[in-house]
């Protein structure tokens, strides 16, 4: 009778101890459950946002987590580089600056009006420079704010969606103009 007594304890502690084991290892599992890393996601930007174009790319600047990155949902990784890149376009623009604007432009570059074009080149982009870059175009640009910017999964739109930017898919990442929307700055004139 002494001995179960002894070991009576014994066997509901190792019975306790197996049960919060049990319940901490479920809990570790369940809290990694849904995290998706960098390589598990599919990027949301265009395979034709792939192109060389030299915009900003995000060796300048370290990458920020997720929570300091406001513009994560688009897949850009460093925002501090897309925003250099964004007041880079908008003074581009605002002083007509065709070559450099075409610099900042991911090509194909998609031109949607009454019916939607691929501008595949930066001397294609010059060359219709002013029936892309309209005067609504270069005025949601020029009143947009950089904390005001509409962010997510397609890119970063300005306005009512005259000018999207987006990513490309490469490493170090490039931004740029991935779309312009005539048809969205019409509706704005």
């Amino acid at each position: 009778m002494m001995i179960k007594w002894i070991f009576e304890p014994l066997m509901i502690h190792k019975k306790s101890i197996a049960a919060w084991t049990a319940f901490g290892i479920g809990l570790a599992l369940l809290t990694g459950c849904g995290n998706s890393t960098p390589k598990d996601m599919v990027n949301p930007v265009p395979s034709a946002a792939s192109s060389t174009a030299p915009a900003i790319t995000t060796e300048e600047t370290p990458a920020m987590s997720k929570e300091d990155n406001p513009f994560a949902a688009a897949g850009i990784d460093d925002p501090k580089a897309f925003i250099k890149m964004f007041e880079i376009a908008k003074t581009a623009v605002a002083i007509g600056d065709k070559e450099a604007v075409a610099e900042l432009v991911l090509f194909p570059l998609r031109v949607n009006a009454e019916t939607s074009r691929e501008v595949t080149s930066k001397k294609e982009f010059i060359d219709q420079y002013d029936t892309i870059i309209t005067d609504p175009v270069k005025a949601a640009l020029a009143k947009q704010k950089v904390d005001e910017l509409f962010v997510r999964d397609q890119g970063v739109m300005v306005g009512a969606g005259e000018i999207w930017f987006g990513a490309s898919a490469e490493e170090p990442q490039v931004y740029g103009i991935i779309a312009i929307n005539l048809a969205a700055a019409a509706s704005q004139e």
